[in-house]
């Protein structure tokens, strides 16, 4: 475990602790000032004088969402927010220091809260003065069927900041929208929603994982990657590296996401009833008013701050079904924010991978490897069309599988090596292996599609 990996531990195990604080707090001016004092605590302590990124980030976005037509705010909090990553992570050309890993992950999620909560304000007032176009009609969590939004009514510049600063997430995630955080902090009966149970639990996972990932990291490293020595090794060994340091990647960021899951429970963030069923990421995806109360116990989920599964990810046959779910807070935030609303629907996908890996970060690895996903949803959708059959799914399924896993492995990669020669120079060792096969894969795909299938297209 890295020093940097120890101080992320130690930061969610504080604020798991301090989510009791907050359950437990007596009102809800409490609960803001608790959330809101350790999260400018934390973002000052671990950033230091880089915090004013951040803080300046959130007040010119708070401005736009409390001043600007609610018909235009999302677009402009989305260009100045993405702009301003520009900026902060180029800001070394112009003589200021660069980004420390702590002060890019802040301002990582941040962006995601400050365009998000710009959405939710356009959205609810669309609602609103539009009663006659149907929700279903309207830019919402389609592939959920959701038919409710929230009022979020209108937000000002210190909402904002609370919000943006509240400490649960705010160096880990997961996302959560404005309303969630509203209705944690206006919640009245918090201390007696369950969350120690559901928190025990998730840590029942988190135990071996956490394990696994301590005795691994303690043998693997993705510097050894980038030695000369690496590849005087054979073929096979440079190639199946790749096996270990995915599995790894993966250990790091499922201990993380979950722990992250925990210290929400502790709050109870995201703990809505049964009954409203909601969605990851998207809350409640029915009126509450409309729902029937009745004498029985409340029944809660925590389903909306759901960030991981990690069972979906390594054993979901599909490419497509492994990314749905993986950081799936931010997959909803994407689909929702961006893949559903870019009107040239061809390019949707495209677009969606392009904005994901600007967010993540400027190195070229990130693009590399977001930038092949297309392709590789391209190769498995044609291979499905032409070959997967009802009689063959079985075994058809698990060479997907086989093969799903290996272009994950292959793009990681990309995202652990970072920079364009050192991603190149392993692709290239592994002779561009998942590249290759995928183009295989498309050519075999379109000549073998059944002739029924190309008479209908």
């Amino acid at each position: 475990m890295s020093p940097t990996e120890f101080i992320y531990l130690c930061m969610l195990l504080i604020s798991l602790g301090l989510g009791h604080v907050v359950k437990h707090a007596r009102n809800p001016q409490e609960k803001r000032l608790i959330c809101t004092l350790v999260g400018v605590s934390m973002v000052v302590g671990l950033c230091g004088w880089q915090a004013y990124h951040s803080i300046f980030t959130t007040l010119v976005a708070g401005v736009i969402v409390a001043f600007v037509d609610p018909e235009k705010c999302h677009i402009w909090n989305f260009a100045f927010c993405f702009s301003y990553l520009t900026f902060f992570r180029a800001g070394h050309f112009f003589g200021l220091a660069a980004p420390t890993a702590f002060s890019n992950v802040v301002q990582l999620l941040l962006t995601l809260k400050l365009v998000g909560v710009a959405f939710e304000v356009h959205d609810s007032h669309d609602v609103k003065t539009k009663p006659k176009i149907s929700p279903s009609n309207s830019q919402v969590d389609t592939s959920t069927k959701a038919r409710y939004i929230a009022d979020v009514g209108d937000p000002g510049i210190m909402d904002v900041f609370q919000y943006a600063f509240c400490f649960i997430g705010i160096i880990t995630g997961p996302y959560y929208k404005y309303k969630t955080y509203c209705d944690m902090i206006q919640c009245k009966n918090s201390k007696d929603i369950p969350s120690i149970d559901p928190l025990v639990q998730r840590l029942k996972t988190l135990v071996p994982i956490g394990l696994m990932f301590l005795i691994m990291s303690h043998y693997l490293s993705i510097d050894y990657v980038r030695s000369d020595e690496f590849y005087t090794h054979g073929y096979w060994y440079r190639t199946l590296y790749m096996v270990p340091m995915f599995m790894l990647f993966r250990l790091r960021m499922y201990s993380a996401w979950i722990l992250s899951e925990c210290v929400c429970m502790s709050a109870t963030l995201g703990a809505y009833p049964v009954s409203f069923k909601p969605k990851v990421g998207l809350g409640p995806s029915v009126d509450p008013a409309g729902v029937d109360s009745s004498d029985k116990p409340t029944e809660y989920s925590y389903e909306t701050i759901h960030n991981i599964d990690w069972y979906q990810c390594d054993f979901t046959t599909t490419f497509r079904d492994g990314m749905r779910n993986w950081n799936m807070s931010v997959q909803w935030w994407l689909k929702n924010y961006v893949f559903f609303r870019f009107p040239v629907k061809a390019w949707s996908t495209s677009i969606t991978m392009l904005v994901s890996s600007y967010w993540h970060g400027i190195h070229p690895g990130y693009f590399l490897s977001f930038l092949t996903v297309p392709i590789i949803l391209i190769a498995e959708d044609s291979m499905m069309r032409s070959f997967r059959t009802e009689a063959n799914a079985p075994w058809y399924d698990k060479f997907n599988w086989f093969f799903r896993m290996r272009a994950f492995e292959y793009l990681a990669m990309g995202f652990l090596l970072l920079g364009f020669w050192s991603t190149m120079r392993y692709w290239a060792s592994t002779f561009f292996i998942v590249h290759v096969v995928t183009f295989l894969f498309i050519a075999i795909g379109h000549v073998c599609r059944p002739k029924k299938n190309m008479e209908r297209k």
